[in-house]
């Protein structure tokens, strides 16, 4: 049996997505690597539709910071360190000058591990999903937000820092 046969069932790909989107990008990768190997299709299908921080800040900033607001402050500060300038920009757009604070506090503070960051942007990815599973959010099949939201045009990609 197939290592992708349980995922090919109605709703799989959904699990096998939150599955890779919860997981660290080197073990992420090895699991993608495998699914690669058994079906090349079915890998870029799997490939298109995960959510990741670059992709995330592409969006309009309205939808950006609308997941951002609901993160902790020190948690959205990891999250944002080694992103482009930008990046604090769209991710605080509609924050309270006080809450704006304590996130640049923390920025200019906090020394996080490379995990830590990626584990900050792995809670943004599933802050991400909270939304669309609660209808706040609605993504197209290639996890872009679809265009009969308000304000949901795409952002000007970004560039990556230093």
């Amino acid at each position: 049996m197939s290592m992708l046969a349980r995922y090919r069932k109605p709703g799989g790909i959904n699990q096998l997505i939150s599955l890779l989107e919860s997981c660290l990008s080197k073990k992420r990768e090895a699991l993608l690597s495998t699914i690669q190997a058994e079906d090349k299709e079915f890998a870029a299908l799997v490939r298109s539709k995960l959510l990741s921080v670059e992709k995330i800040f592409q969006w309009d900033p309205l939808l950006v910071s609308e997941a951002t607001t609901r993160m902790a402050e020190r948690t959205l500060a990891v999250a944002l360190k080694g992103m482009p300038p930008e990046a604090f920009e769209i991710a605080t757009h509609t924050m309270r000058d006080l809450k704006k604070r304590e996130v640049m506090n923390f920025l200019e503070t906090v020394k996080p591990s490379p995990v830590e960051i990626e584990s900050a942007h792995i809670k943004l990815v599933e802050t991400v999903r909270g939304l669309e599973k609660d209808g706040t959010l609605r993504l197209d099949d290639n996890g872009t937000p679809t265009a009969n939201m308000v304000g949901s045009a795409p952002a000007a990609p970004m560039k990556k820092a230093a």
